[in-house]
Formats: structure tokens, C-alpha cells, sequence
């Protein structure tokens, strides 16, 4: 409920600029490829420490991806296509920057011993925010529907971004927090879908 009343008030606030791209005839896959390009910034900035920089323009990137698909859906331009370029993109976006972020800790951290464990983390985040959407995806392609679990795509970016702008220690324990829950989100739904095609 909380969600989809946040999801709603968000994307009321973008309403305007919408209704802008609209106006200037901008296609929905020049708006994906473009906030895909401004989170690539997002995640070299990450890699040079410049972490509240990076938070904020990860946000920009993450509202294109939430513009672009309202902005097909109010010019009737969905297509398959942009649903899987759109998609793919976000994947990428995501290892980009949780990439870059391992970077600074593999090179720059003074602790070696501590950024070591957050390297880990890195890389568990990866690898749980990759397996929250491809067992969507799978589940889907087999008929199911799954969207259950606490750390979807719109919280990996939220939870991500405050820890960049808070700085030191926060950006490492958001790390943590997208590593664990994502992981367990994806088993939840392992768990979720066994259930439903059992009854």
C-alpha cells in the first residue's frame, strides 16, 4: 500500500515533464538510453569517491527510467522492443554502479582488511539484485506473476542513494542491506512460487 501510494505521488511529480517530452516528440527509447548514459556518470563518479555527486545523479538516471515508460504509455508507443531494451539497460545500470562503488573500495579504501568485506558485499549485491529480476522474469515466462519482496529495483536505487548522500559508514552499510535483502527477495520468490504452483 505504502508503495504504490509513493510510486503514485512520484510519478505525479514528473507529470509536468512528461507532458514536455510529449510536447517535443521525444521517442521513450532516446529517454531509456539517455538515463541509462547519466547513470554510467552516476557510477564513474562512484568509483572516485565522489559519493553524494554519484547519489544524485543516479536519482536523475532512475526518474528517466520512470519517465520512459509513461511516457509510452501516454503517447501509445509501447512496444516489445522497448519493454526488453528498457529492461536490459536497467540490468546493466545496476552492475555499472554497484561496479564503480567497487572499484573506490578495491583501490582507494585506507582499511584494507575492512573494504575487503565491502567488495563482498558489492558483488553480493550484484548478484541479488540480478537474481530479484531474473526470477521475475522467469516466473513470468512460465505464467506466473511475482512482484513479492521487500528489495525491488525502485528500493535498491532508494536505499542506495541515501546511503551516498549520507557518506561514510552509510554508503557501505546500504551496500549490506541491498546484499542481503536482495538475496533473500530472490529466494522468497523461489519459496513464493513453489507455493502457488503447488496449490
Amino acid at each position: 500500500m505504502l508503495r504504490s501510494k509513493v510510486k503514485t505521488w512520484y510519478v505525479s511529480l514528473l507529470g509536468p515533464f512528461v507532458r514536455t517530452a510529449v510536447r517535443l516528440g521525444i521517442n521513450p527509447n532516446t529517454l531509456t538510453i539517455l538515463g541509462f548514459g547519466i547513470t554510467l556518470v552516476s557510477a564513474c563518479l562512484f568509483s572516485f569517491g565522489e559519493f553524494r555527486w554519484a547519489g544524485l545523479i543516479m536519482f536523475v538516471g532512475g526518474s528517466c527510467d520512470v519517465l520512459d515508460g509513461h511516457l509510452a504509455r501516454s503517447t501509445g508507443t509501447r512496444s516489445t522492443f522497448g519493454a526488453l531494451l528498457d529492461s536490459t539497460l536497467d540490468r546493466y545500470a545496476e552492475i555499472a554502479v554497484l561496479s564503480g562503488i567497487i572499484v573506490f573500495y578495491l583501490f582507494n579504501a585506507e582499511d584494507r582488511d575492512l573494504s575487503a568485506y565491502i567488495v563482498l558485499a558489492g558483488v553480493l549485491a550484484i548478484s541479488g539484485s540480478l537474481m530479484v529480476s531474473y526470477v521475475r522474469a522467469r516466473a513470468e515466462g512460465l505464467g506466473q506473476k511475482c512482484t513479492v519482496g521487500l528489495m525491488q529495483r525502485p528500493e535498491r536505487i532508494i536505499c542506495l542513494g541515501l546511503g551516498a548522500f549520507l557518506g561514510e559508514p552509510y554508503l557501505p552499510i546500504a551496500l549490506v542491506l541491498i546484499a542481503v535483502v536482495s538475496n533473500i527477495t530472490a529466494i522468497s520468490r523461489l519459496f513464493y512460487i513453489s507455493k502457488n504452483t503447488k496449490s
